[in-house]
């Protein structure tokens, strides 16, 4: 499954693209009435479209440097929209100052109430610093909402309704994309609210397509009443959602390209994990045959000699960094513990290990353990001792606690957050806690189905997580005591969105580019349309 985020910032795209592609109509539209009247006023509203358009164009590259990583022109697409989208209603404003309203006639015998309602006219006739900027432009586009329908109820074009109802949502919308400034609040409801694609941006993205849709209606029932510019625009659109298809199908292959490598690299990183815990299993292995090929502790252990068995381990723990070493007897009656030298003498001959050891095998295993916070994955292995006969006289237990220390390691190596489960709960992670500071152990994993394929069936799972209301691609995998019966579980991720900043600069050139071949495109589309045209007229 694809980061939400891909999706979030491929519909900014698609939105935007879609804006400028509306604006350019209502230039078009400007542009043919100029044409034929070539006068001032229309020259500056047209102007103001095109500025619209190019500004939305823009701004469809620009990409959430949060999600994507670092843009290759950093700030320069979101200001460069900005200022151009603010000359562009700039330019709006003063043509609409500039021609003067058409008044209602008065005209004896005539009802002045139908009259301003005939909306028949020609479209000769109706188409003839960084915050503050960002506060400017919904005062611009409210200003142009007004003047449009002052326009539309004051004189005889009733036809500007649309357009002044159109600016009025794109003054919402410029009002929601100044709430991109709060994103570094420390407020954490504040900075949830108005994250990149959080509630505050998907209203933000509806609300541009909504304005988008009311000005599209307005200017396609202009547009279809000549021939040439119905073609022309026909043309640009099938032009853009080929180019719109092309782009989002090439950057959601790209993304899912990058997702599987990430997996496979997250499962090699799994069985780094894996192996890491099969190493320590060898260490106790090794440090409990040290002990059993003592000749001096097989003696004392023949003899039950616990004062000895205490003199000859003192500094054993500490040396070779254990948490426990165990020695009993041949019946598994404890002779020393090394951590704590004054309790011994109870049993121990019920246990798995012990009593594999007393049967003369060796063997290593892990077992889950109630611990104060959590509970705790405890590494342990065993070793029979035999006495100069060749007898089983005891055995040499070791036992090393995996925590937070030892997953530091993997993540120091590995550069990913791992997670050392008992059963379905953390005994040891690099994640922190919500505080940031302490660490999430104790936490449940609540994915169903993480615990069905790892817990229940034993099985490798990879696949996306939702881990502390964050999405990671996770590689899970069973961890087995000397039964081979699942106990816990290995894990290894890293957030999601490091998928879209590893292709972050990728996804980005191919915004660029897919806007240039637009701009490219637009001439060729005009010429066809021109010559189709002509032939068939």
């Amino acid at each position: 499954m694809l980061p939400l985020q891909f999706f979030g910032q491929n519909v900014h795209f698609a939105i935007s693209l879609f804006a400028a592609l509306v604006f350019f109509a209502v230039f078009w539209l400007y542009i043919d009435a100029w044409l034929s009247q070539k006068e001032g006023k229309v020259l500056v509203r047209w102007l103001g479209f095109l500025l619209l358009a190019i500004s939305f164009l823009i701004n469809a590259t620009d990409i959430e440097q949060s999600v994507l990583g670092r843009s290759l022109l950093g700030s320069v697409t979101e200001s460069l929209s900005l200022i151009i989208r603010l000359a562009g209603y700039f330019c709006i404003v003063l043509g609409q100052l500039l021609d003067p309203l058409q008044k209602v006639p008065h005209f004896k015998g005539i009802d002045k109430k139908d009259f301003s309602k005939d909306s028949s006219a020609k479209a000769v006739g109706f188409g003839s610093a960084a915050n503050l900027s960002h506060l400017l432009a919904p005062v611009g586009a409210l200003s142009i909402a007004g003047l449009y329908w002052r326009r539309a109820t004051t004189g005889l074009e009733r036809h500007y309704k649309s357009v002044a109802k159109s600016f009025a949502v794109l003054f919402l919308y410029e009002v929601l994309s100044v709430t991109h400034l709060w994103r570094g609040s420390t407020n954490p409801n504040v900075s949830q609210l108005v994250a990149a694609f959080g509630p505050l941006w998907i209203i933000e993205q509806i609300v541009l397509l909504v304005a988008a849709i009311i000005l599209g209606r307005w200017v396609w029932q202009y547009l279809t009443r000549r021939f040439m510019s119905q073609l022309f625009m026909i043309f640009t659109t099938l032009t853009m959602v080929i180019f719109l298809l092309t782009t989002v199908g090439f950057t959601f292959l790209l993304v899912s390209n990058v997702q599987k490598n990430s997996l496979d690299d997250l499962q090699t990183a799994a069985s780094v994990l894996n192996y890491a815990i099969d190493g320590k299993k060898s260490e106790t292995l090794a440090n409990a045959q040290s002990i059993a090929e003592n000749p001096a502790i097989g003696r004392s252990v023949s003899a039950q000699n616990h004062d000895a068995l205490v003199a000859q381990t003192s500094t054993f723990l500490h040396d070779k960094k254990l948490s426990s070493l165990i020695i009993t007897n041949a019946n598994g009656q404890v002779l020393l513990r090394a951590e704590d030298p004054n309790r011994f003498g109870d049993s121990f001959s019920s246990d798995a290990l012990v009593r594999r050891a007393i049967a003369g095998q060796s063997a290593s295993g892990a077992i889950s353990r109630e611990g104060v916070q959590s509970p705790l994955i405890i590494l342990r292995s065993i070793v029979p001792i035999h006495n100069e006969s060749g007898i089983i006289v005891g055995t040499a237990l070791t036992s090393l606690t995996v925590n937070n220390a030892f997953v530091d390691g993997v993540k120091h190596a590995t550069g990913l957050d791992s997670t050392v489960y008992a059963g379905n709960t953390r005994s040891a992670t690099t994640l922190l806690a919500p505080d940031g500071v302490s660490r999430g152990v104790g936490v449940k994993e609540s994915s169903q189905a993480v615990q069905s394929h790892v817990l229940t069936g034993g099985q490798v799972y990879k696949g996306s997580v939702s881990v502390q209301n964050r999405q990671y691609l996770a590689v899970y995998l069973p961890l087995r005591d000397v039964d081979n019966h699942v106990i816990g579980m290995l894990f290894i991720g890293q957030p999601q969105t490091a998928v879209l900043q590893a292709a972050g600069r990728s996804v980005e050139l191919t915004f660029v580019f897919t806007a240039c071949l637009l701009l490219l495109t637009i001439v060729p589309a005009y010429f066809i349309a021109k010559y189709l045209a002509s032939q068939l007229e």
